[in-house]
């Protein structure tokens, strides 16, 4: 049997049953690792330990566990606080291994624990400092170091796995990766979670009005998801179509807004601030991370899934919602838009453009829609899994 210590320093891939932070990163990593898991590889999933609740090895199933070790205080710290422990994380995991074939780094942080090791190991950077900052003017809160850390990892790194093409051009042109060493793998979709349901029963599931038109948005509250230009877009749809003030709403899931307005992010401050300024405190809501079984309500429950963003790797939250049957809009520089692009039911916009994406909302929510689910054999987890099966291979012979 082959093994894999998959790393994932910063995110857990168990976030939603811990209450860790939750994003992306978290869900790839649970989901491949039990698809790999269910070809019959031994899975082993490091993460640092964010609490003293929680065991500390934790079985998911018979080929894959989460082996929680020490990074500075037990506690959720800054990346980088997490980057100034990196050295303990690396020392905890020197035992384990010699045991593995290969080992997976997901997102830099993890990139840089794997390069101390001699073990074969495959980088996917999810997202790359260089573009964050590139389209956030600098409101990244990112360690210095991280753009010269993902420069070193992109040359040393035996493949790197990027989740679309235009991942790969940016790391060849702006960290100088080699194309020969690159592979698009997309992640995948879990239909057996994410599928049609009846719209008045999702709606009462999680409490919306029945006869609302709900827009929905779904990420980390960053600067980058581009949440701000939906705000005006959706204050533009209001004002060209008064008959929509007090029959559509926007939900906005990703922040952390069930503790007090003091401790809620910089950036979920500007938006609940904007929110104000627009006059349109009635007609958005902020609605905390949903785990992933609670998301298919929401996706069904809403008219259209708007994906807004300056910069996005791929973007998962679509593929979910168009599983769902849901209708998407992204903008042109997410990672997932060469995907869209050939789906029906899905439409593309450029990015930081309120009018432009004002008036295809309005397009979405003009049209009767039906639930209609696509086909996407090519993007199920155990698809993925193969694909990434054979980079693993191929590192180790």
């Amino acid at each position: 049997m082959k093994r894999v210590a998959m790393i994932s320093v910063h995110e857990c891939p168990l976030a939603s049953s811990e209450g860790k932070e939750r994003g992306g990163i978290n869900v790839y990593t649970f989901e491949l690792s039990k698809a790999l898991a269910r070809l019959g590889w031994q899975v082993d999933a490091f993460t640092r330990i964010q609490d003293d609740v929680n065991p500390r090895i934790v079985a998911v199933n018979e080929n894959f566990r989460v082996i929680h070790l020490p990074n500075g205080p037990h506690t959720r710290l800054s990346k980088k606080d997490i980057l100034a422990n990196i050295p303990e994380f690396t020392k905890a995991l020197a035992p384990y291994i010699t045991r593995y074939d290969v080992i997976h780094a997901q997102y830099y942080l993890s990139g840089v624990v794997a390069n101390q090791f001699p073990t074969p190991w495959v980088m996917t950077f999810h997202t790359l400092g260089l573009m964050k900052q590139l389209v956030a003017r600098g409101s990244i809160e990112d360690p210095e170091e991280r753009i010269s850390l993902e420069r070193k990892l992109a040359s040393n790194a035996y493949t790197i796995i990027t989740a679309s093409d235009a991942g790969r051009e940016y790391l060849a042109a702006m960290y100088d990766a080699k194309p020969e060493n690159m592979v698009t793998i997309p992640p995948g979709v879990d239909t057996t979670l994410f599928h049609p349901i009846d719209k008045a029963t999702a709606k009462r599931h999680i409490h919306a009005d029945p006869n609302h038109r709900v827009v929905l948005a779904v990420g980390r509250i960053d600067p980058v998801k581009g949440f701000d230009v939906l705000l005006v877009a959706l204050k533009m749809l209001i004002k060209k179509n008064p008959d929509l003030t007090d029959r559509v709403c926007l939900w906005i899931v990703g922040g952390d807004v069930e503790q007090d307005k003091a401790l809620w992010s910089r950036e979920l401050k500007k938006l609940d601030m904007l929110r104000n300024m627009l006059n349109l405190t009635a007609t958005v809501r902020f609605v905390t991370a949903q785990s992933q079984e609670e998301l298919p309500y929401y996706y069904n429950a809403a008219d259209v899934l708007v994906m807004p963003s300056h910069y996005e790797s791929f973007g998962m939250v679509a593929l979910e919602a168009i599983a769902c049957g849901t209708p998407v809009i992204a903008t042109d520089v997410t990672g997932i838009s060469s995907v869209l692009k050939d789906l029906p039911g899905s439409h593309i916009v450029s990015a930081n453009n309120p009018i432009a994406l004002s008036a295809e909302i309005a397009h979405v929510l003009d049209k009767q829609h039906s639930p209609s689910v696509m086909p996407l054999n090519n993007f199920t987890w155990d698809a993925v899994a193969k694909r990434v099966a054979k980079v693993y291979k191929a590192a180790v012979l």
